[in-house]
């Protein structure tokens, strides 16, 4: 279970490791609100939402179909697909799109998701809208049961 220090977040109830800052499921501050957003911190630094390894620093379930990285130097703020300029650093969408690929939205695929793997589902439950492994038979945030089609 979990240890002293070991803290849960207030966005997505995930328990985290004392030694994190930020949630590792949605990338919620420890702290709370600092000013990005929502509380959340979604900045990437200069590796435009990309860790050292190649995956995306922000959890399939946060990341929608249309959802784009700012492609603006030093910014990798991850944007709403609602949005046509960044929420940190107010660059357009359209201004970067040619010169880096990360700012064009994602594919609506399940499999283009990352760490999604085949037959994972989402929650339809209303508002909860969570990504669930394959193997799950119920929700893992609000234990509404897998549709089934």
């Amino acid at each position: 279970m979990s240890r002293p220090g070991d803290w849960t977040c207030r966005s997505c109830q995930h328990l985290n490791f004392q030694r994190r800052d930020m949630c590792q499921r949605c990338g919620e501050s420890k702290y709370g609100d600092l000013g990005f957003g929502g509380g959340r911190m979604a900045m990437m630094g200069s590796s435009f939402g990309f860790s050292s390894s190649g995956n995306i620093g922000t959890t399939g379930s946060d990341v929608r179909p249309g959802d784009w990285y700012c492609s603006a130097a030093n910014c990798g703020a991850h944007n709403f697909a609602s949005r046509s300029s960044c929420f940190k650093c107010a660059a357009f969408k359209d201004d970067f799109s040619s010169s880096f690929s990360c700012s064009r939205p994602f594919a609506s695929s399940a499999s283009s998701r990352p760490s999604w793997k085949s037959g994972d589902w989402i929650c339809n439950r209303s508002g909860c809208n969570e990504h669930n492994f394959a193997s799950r038979m119920e929700c893992f945030k609000c234990s509404a049961p897998r549709d089934t089609y």
